[in-house]
């Protein structure tokens, strides 16, 4: 007997249907068009007013870019949508059995995460570049715990509203797997770093499959607050920015067992999702698209380019080619 199902009120894997038609006969459902609007007017936000907050006051900067210029604008689109918060959002709470997978599978991808990233800055460093130092280390631990709190929880709480809560739910009726590769792509753009693209876009793929796969969006939520208080413990105890980022090429070699163990930690939290959720393997109903009918539009180009333009920055800084007293 197959106990996997898509949707339904009682499994939490999807939107209601019955909500969905009343959305849809209202004309208020929010579409892939009317979503990538939003993300455009986020990441305008976040580029220019984010900026200026954050370039004053790294601490106060973070909390006003997390709660007013990301949460605000998806909390405003939502009502004005008049979408209902349990089934499209997925505020519901979340089954204790999620908890221990959702953090295996955190410190798993984390450590995957750093692995890789410390090889690509490692090989770009043989050709010349210096890593640039985007979040100063905290010093004291007072300090760490202001970065928990900005970091972790805000970050947590906010940039899932906006992604998971928001965007990707819009994105559905075009299959599940395609609003999961999408919206990750648009999570792992918004975060304007070329060479934190790929491990962003896996942390925003895994909390997808974590929120459709749980119903709820509080497993998202805390999947992404773990897996920033990874990073933010890690910068706290690395206490300065080049032990944080640069790893010797020669010592490469001892992350290869970690890099494995974490592999295996991954492959053993999947399992273990799927086995609890009552949502079949999402793979098993995707036809041949990644993406959503319509995703290439004048917004994704615009978006694209500000990201390039952000990272040939990243890289003419890095590479020495002119100095940030410049900008």
């Amino acid at each position: 007997m197959d106990n996997h199902r898509q949707d339904g009120p009682a499994d939490g894997g999807g939107m209601e249907t019955e909500n969905l038609n009343d959305l849809i006969e209202q004309g208020r459902r929010p579409n892939l068009k009317a979503v990538m609007r939003l993300y455009l007017l986020a990441l305008l936000i976040l580029l220019v007013l984010g900026s200026i907050a954050q370039g004053l006051d790294f601490e106060i900067g973070m909390l006003i870019t997390q709660w007013v210029l990301i949460l605000l604008p998806a909390l405003w689109f939502l009502n004005r949508y008049r979408v209902d918060q349990y089934s499209f959002v997925r505020l519901r709470p979340l089954r204790a059995g999620f908890i221990p997978v959702i953090i295996l599978l955190s410190a798993s991808f984390w450590l995957l995460n750093m692995v890789i990233a410390a090889g690509l800055v490692s090989g770009l460093m043989e050709l010349g570049y210096e890593p640039i130092m985007v979040i100063e280390p905290p010093e004291t631990f007072q300090n760490y715990l202001v970065y928990l709190f900005v970091i972790a929880i805000s970050a947590g709480i906010c940039e899932e509203v906006l992604f998971r809560g928001t965007i990707m739910p819009a994105m559905e009726e075009h299959g599940l797997v395609p609003a999961i590769v999408f919206s990750s792509l648009l999570f792992a753009i918004f975060h304007l770093s070329f060479l934190n693209l790929i491990s962003t876009f896996m942390l925003g793929a895994v909390i997808a499959v974590i929120v459709i796969k749980s119903g709820s969006l509080w497993g998202g939520v805390l999947y992404h607050m773990l897996n920033n208080f990874y990073a933010v413990t890690y910068l706290y105890l690395a206490g300065q920015e080049e032990a944080a980022t640069e790893v010797d090429p020669q010592a490469y070699l001892a992350f290869i067992p970690l890099f494995i163990l974490a592999l295996g930690g991954a492959y053993a939290g999947l399992k273990l999702l799927q086995k609890i959720s009552v949502v079949k393997p999402l793979l098993e109903d995707r036809d041949r698209r990644w993406f959503p009918r319509g995703w290439f539009s004048w917004v994704m180009v615009f978006s694209l380019l500000l990201f390039l333009i952000m990272a040939l920055l990243e890289f003419a800084i890095g590479f020495g080619w002119f100095g940030l007293d410049m900008i």
